[in-house]
């Protein structure tokens, strides 16, 4: 079934013919996206992580585009039978370049560079676990962040995104280096041109 719905879409995708009206300036759009952080490991597995993100765009250019958003980073590390768990909820102000690939092709390849900051909660802010104390601490958090992403263009409208992006946090109690991977969804907004 979902198969059937991803082909569907990606068919949808093809048939159009409104690319031309796709990253002009001044357009604006909304993004969500899920990943895996720190690589791929499964659901109660040591290092087990992932990460989610709401962004708003605006386009400067065809082929520059300004993005702030909101980040947050999920992991879980294993202490005897219980999990420590670390988030890391950042906003982010980033700004991507076209580097290959046309619109009229449907496939784009962007490079971005950009800064995030914000709060890194270690054990919800607890300090201890089954009654031992953890020595890293909840704390701010900022630094840069570098990324390389796939746009795929589906519909007049619809933009599937796949990226990899390394955040650099300065001050983490933990790591420092946070590697995201996912993909996500584009939605061009309306803009009084389309009125």
């Amino acid at each position: 079934m979902i198969k059937r719905w991803i082909f569907a879409l990606f068919m949808t995708g093809i048939g159009t013919g409104a690319y031309a009206q796709l990253h002009q300036t001044g357009q604006t759009a909304v993004e969500v996206s899920v990943g895996a952080l720190d690589g791929f490991r499964l659901p109660k597995q040591d290092n087990f992580g992932y990460f989610t993100g709401i962004a708003f765009s605006k386009y400067h250019s065809r082929y520059l585009y300004w993005k702030a958003g909101i980040h947050m980073n999920q992991k879980s590390y294993a202490y005897d039978a219980d999990r420590v768990p670390l988030q890391q909820w950042l906003g982010t102000a980033e700004i991507y370049t076209r580097i290959l690939g046309r619109v009229s092709q449907s496939l784009i390849i962007n490079a971005g560079i950009g800064a995030a900051g914000g709060y890194e909660s270690v054990n919800s802010d607890r300090r201890s676990v089954e009654g031992a104390m953890i020595g890293n601490r909840s704390k701010w958090v900022v630094g840069p962040t570098a990324a390389i992403e796939a746009e795929y263009l589906l519909t007049g409208n619809l933009i599937l995104i796949a990226r990899v992006k390394e955040h650099y946090l300065f001050r983490s109690s933990v790591i420092n280096t946070r590697f995201n991977a996912g993909v996500g969804i584009k939605i061009i907004l309306p803009s009084k041109d389309d009125e």
